[in-house]
């Protein structure tokens, strides 16, 4: 059931639509993902959530309410920055209090739900501490049961693990869903990181031009990408050019000179499609699809990143690192893959989101 609707949401500065008729329906304790490169509305469209910013045209509703026009201090969400935004003045947990004492709630209430909030987060012995005595990681947590305590009908976060370097990035990621699954508040999360979406989101939602342009699982997004622009920006891809023809048995794809069988029955004519690097398999050649000669390699700890130059074009290839052989620049080898390996793509972005 839907809780949180935006529905042909449109923002316009001037000549400039920054957001253009972006709907997506989110159900109760969802987390969902605004992805996208920068410009693409992601940002505003938040903004437009929380209030900041008013919507030239669309609404936005929760719990069958619409939040056009209320206040942001009346819509009692709670907002995570990029910059943290804690009071410098105030210690952990005055700054974790704030929101509670505005909202007038008695001073032993307070301290509990702070208590809880802390301990949630895992900082209840830094309750007397300033900001400036905490690292990155703990002043983001911090911000996080600061927005939490209120207990919020929606939690927004804005790129709120950014400033955070790579090794504590990944660990506050598999924290924040954590605690967003144990407290179960619906959450919309804007991040240029694609990985990061992947892994803390039940759906992505991939923004391109201010519009919706995919709209699905993790899984989904990335597995069945639909579009240039999805395969292109979700990861790494191969994008295949070419043209199905039927050989009597089978439908097959016929790149330049080489042709590759297909496992459904597509229509015949020019097609596109996506192949990831990882769902390719080195063979001996002459065993494969196509043959070719290794071009580049390079190592990147837990894989193998092959360039292949082949008669269907440059094929990236990705290797786990299994400790085995991997092949040297110049060798012969043959590349396979499972007929699903191929995905459709439509050979425009903006085609409606699935």
């Amino acid at each position: 059931m839907t809780y949180l609707r935006i529905e042909r949401l449109n923002k316009q500065y001037g000549d400039t639509l920054v957001v253009d008729g972006l709907s997506i329906d989110v159900a109760r304790g969802e987390f969902v993902s605004l992805l996208g490169p920068s410009g693409c509305g992601k940002t505003t469209t938040l903004q437009m959530i929380a209030g900041f910013i008013e919507p030239t045209s669309g609404d936005i509703s929760l719990e069958g309410r619409s939040l056009v026009g209320t206040p942001p201090a009346k819509r009692g969400l709670g907002i995570v920055f990029q910059s943290y935004a804690l009071f410098a003045h105030m210690t952990v947990a005055e700054n974790v209090e704030f929101g509670l004492q505005m909202r007038r709630v008695e001073r032993s209430e307070r301290k509990r739900k702070c208590v809880a909030a802390l301990e949630l987060v895992q900082l209840g012995r830094h309750a007397s501490k300033y900001p400036r005595e905490l690292s990155g990681g703990q002043r983001q947590r911090v911000a996080l049961a600061r927005a939490l305590v209120i207990e919020p009908p929606l939690l927004l976060l804005d790129e709120p693990l950014s400033n955070l370097d790579a090794k504590l990035r990944h660990d506050m990621q598999a924290e924040l869903r954590a605690i967003q699954r144990k407290v179960g508040t619906t959450t919309i999360m804007v991040t240029h990181d694609q990985a990061e979406a992947l892994a803390i989101s039940d759906r992505v939602a991939l923004l391109s031009q201010g519009s919706v342009v995919r709209f699905d699982t993790p899984t989904g997004v990335y597995d069945d990408p639909g579009t240039l622009f999805t395969a292109d920006f979700i990861g790494r891809a191969n994008v295949l050019h070419g043209q199905v023809i039927d050989d009597g048995l089978q439908r097959m794809l016929k790149v330049g000179r080489a042709t590759v069988p297909l496992d459904a029955p597509h229509a015949c004519g020019e097609h596109v499609f996506s192949l990831r690097p990882e769902r390719i398999g080195l063979v001996a050649t002459g065993a494969g699809h196509v043959d070719g000669q290794v071009s580049a390699c390079a190592f990147h700890g837990n894989c193998w990143a092959l360039d292949v130059s082949t008669e269907i074009g440059k094929i990236q290839v990705q290797l786990a690192n299994h400790g085995g052989h991997v092949p040297k620049v110049g060798d012969a080898v043959g590349l396979d893959w499972a007929g699903a390996a191929l995905r459709p793509l439509a050979p425009r972005a903006g085609v409606a989101a699935r």
